[in-house]
């Protein structure tokens, strides 16, 4: 009955972490920034250590909403956090780490450092085509 209760306990924090994503989604839909990043980091600050997929996803939403707010300085930063927990995990979708490589390259054009996003682009591209099933819609159209 006690590892019941654990249970109970670890999937409603997981269900309060989703609200506060959402919450912080909704914010940021409204340009609202600064609460948004508020729930972002309330989210952040709950996921236990060792869960390092969550805690990537959850860097790279806080990212997305620096780089929704003109704070690109700190949406490379937390895309970089994201990538580097990303890449050390062997179980990460390939096509999640493409699009957080592919967000951090525009990051990087944004602040004018084009000569550093371009290893990012190229292997977001790179990991599309070897991911994506050869019918995929972009790749038949020949945007890849």
């Amino acid at each position: 009955i006690e590892s019941c209760g654990e249970n109970v306990k670890k999937t409603m924090a997981r269900e309060y972490r989703l609200v506060l994503s959402r919450l912080a989604e909704c914010c940021k839909d409204q340009e609202m920034f600064a609460e948004a990043e508020r729930f972002y980091l309330t989210s952040l600050s709950l996921i236990a250590e060792d869960d390092s997929h969550a805690i990537a996803v959850a860097l790279h939403n806080l990212a997305g909403n620096y780089q929704a707010s003109g704070r690109i300085e700190k949406a490379i930063e937390a895309y970089g956090q994201a990538l580097e927990m990303k890449r050390a995990n062997p179980q990460c979708d390939p096509l999640s780490l493409s699009t957080t490589m592919q967000q951090m390259g525009y990051c990087l054009m944004l602040n004018g450092e084009s000569e550093k996003a371009l290893p990012f682009l190229e292997a977001s591209l790179l990991l599309c085509k070897e991911h994506l099933p050869e019918e995929h819609l972009d790749l038949a159209e020949g945007e890849l």
